[in-house]
């Protein structure tokens, strides 16, 4: 994809307005420089995968993104949008994300941050909604190791929910709706 690049002038700049009004609106840097914006730069994109098969006993359910190049994921949220649950009694619920199934390097397993032990297999409500850790790299050491929320190029990401104390059978697995916020960075 080319780079689509605008010069910031007193004409495109906004609010539109008149007299120093609309002088003011142009930002500081703008001013009498070479001060360019990106068309997608700094805007959050946010995309959405739905796995319709949230839960499998004792096992990862595993749906996948393309995570597009050059950009940096902000941040990883589940929402459980079906009108039922109907998990287990007793079962724990969790995930992670990462860059190969199973392989939780961009977030950590957690076989029970969803649920911990569920009292009777109805304990996920309809629009519930789960907020994931992104794994960073240690900021204080005397190196600093390139951002695992980071790609330079395409590539595939695994979002798994999982169930790991297979304490019951699951009836009514439901949906489990990854939402992906991301910046271009390029």
């Amino acid at each position: 994809m080319a780079n689509t690049f605008q010069k910031v002038t007193f004409s495109n700049a906004s609010p539109r307005g008149g007299g120093s009004n609309r002088l003011n609106s142009i930002p500081a840097k703008g001013r009498g420089s070479s001060y360019t914006a990106h068309a997608n730069w700094g805007y959050v994109n946010c995309a959405i995968v739905d796995n319709t098969t949230a839960f499998v006993r004792n096992a990862d359910s595993i749906v996948t993104w393309v995570q597009p190049a050059n950009t940096l994921l902000t941040g990883i949220s589940i929402l459980f949008p079906s009108a039922v649950y109907s998990t287990g009694t007793g079962n724990s619920l969790g995930f992670e994300v990462g860059t190969s199934a199973g392989g939780g390097e961009i977030v950590t397993k957690e076989v029970d941050q969803i649920i911990d032990v569920g009292t009777d297999g109805t304990d996920l409500a309809t629009g519930a909604k789960v907020d994931c850790t992104l794994i960073v790299p240690t900021e204080d050491g005397v190196t600093l190791a390139t951002n695992t929320a980071y790609t330079a190029t395409a590539r595939t990401i695994h979002l798994n929910t999982v169930e790991t104390s297979n304490a019951a059978a699951i009836v009514t697995a439901g949906t489990a709706r990854w939402i992906i916020k991301y910046l271009r960075t390029a």
